[in-house]
């Protein structure tokens, strides 16, 4: 009966040690790694026009090469950031907030609130996507007074354009991205 019972043991103990050994296997084989593309850089810039610096603050959020929210006070008419991404998958793109200078005396019967934003997409030094023509921010041409701070209001945020960039750096999804 000892006999039988230390076989019993040995014949457990076995299959435990083999089972054990079979995990350890599986973990020193080396996974494939997606590839990435060497360079990918987003050239974001935008223009404003017309009074709209003059009545407003005006800030841009962006993302930056590490997927980190970046916010900057615009102070001039041309805006620009050029991002180079740092891992993929990412979110690059950029957004516009206004708001009317706190005690501005509007003296004006119209105003001409206007931003235009041109962004592009490079890959390993190959265009991916751009946009030659500018997608508009704002554009209000002739914008009462009275409906200044409520046009203003809905306007400021509202989209953000950019680029969704995949893992294997093959598919990009444009325009209202979410960050």
């Amino acid at each position: 009966m000892k006999k039988f019972f230390y076989l019993s043991v040995m014949v457990l103990m076995a299959t435990l040690t083999l089972t054990s050994c079979g995990d350890d296997d599986k973990k020193d084989e080396p996974q494939p790694q997606p590839q990435n593309p060497k360079s990918v850089v987003y050239n974001v810039s935008v223009k404003f026009e017309g009074d709209l610096l003059d009545i407003c603050d005006v800030t841009m959020v962006y993302k930056d090469g590490d997927g980190k929210t970046v916010t900057e006070t615009v102070t001039s008419q041309n805006w620009s950031k050029k991002v180079t991404v740092n891992k993929l998958p990412a979110v690059v793109g950029a957004k516009c907030n206004f708001k009317l200078k706190e005690g501005i005396q509007l003296t004006k019967d119209k105003y001409d609130v206007v931003a235009n934003l041109y962004q592009y997409l490079t890959i390993d030094g190959k265009d991916l996507a751009g946009a030659d023509q500018p997608l508009t921010i704002v554009g209000g041409y002739g914008v009462k007074t009275d409906k200044l701070a409520d046009y203003i209001s809905r306007k400021s945020g509202s989209m953000i354009y950019g680029y969704e960039i995949a893992a294997n750096g093959a598919n990009v999804t444009t325009n209202n991205i979410t960050f």
